[in-house]
């Protein structure tokens, strides 16, 4: 595996989206939801700090080497899974900051979607199909892996 590089600039998201070519002809393998809470032998619960909370998410890719998205301080995920007359493959992915979006620190989050059209102020909190995946987190950073 290689090493892990940070999102910290737009120009980074450039340097990831210009890597995996946007994402065209990929798909969304596995995801792996960390929270860092537990309930300790006493049964008190820790409910972990903000950088607990991670999210990793495995991509395989018809044309680029399958690669690894960590998202730390999770704030929000919505996965859309099987869709009835919808392949799962993406065609072009949105990953950009967001200052404000959403209350509390950091006031910059990023999100990334499964649609490079993804609209952060215009979601629908009905369950419908077709569905995007998206993800919002303080903090992305990457790397290619070997198998998964």
């Amino acid at each position: 595996m290689s090493r892990w590089q940070k999102i910290a600039s737009q120009n980074d998201i450039d340097e990831l989206l210009n890597f995996y070519v946007g994402f065209h002809d990929s798909c969304l393998v596995s995801a792996n939801y960390r929270s860092g809470a537990f309930v300790d032998e006493k049964g008190a619960m820790g409910n972990g700090d903000a950088d607990q909370h991670e999210l990793l998410v495995v991509f395989h890719s018809q044309w680029k080497p399958r690669i690894e998205l960590c998202f730390t301080g999770l704030r929000q995920f919505h996965l859309a899974g099987w869709q009835d007359n919808y392949f799962c493959d993406i065609f072009g992915a949105h990953l950009s900051f967001y200052d404000s979006l959403l209350p509390g620190t950091p006031s910059r989050v990023i999100v990334w979607s499964d649609n490079e059209s993804f609209d952060v102020q215009n979601l629908a909190s009905a369950i419908h199909e077709p569905s995007d995946t998206y993800i919002v987190a303080n903090a992305l950073k990457w790397r290619v892996i070997d198998k998964q």
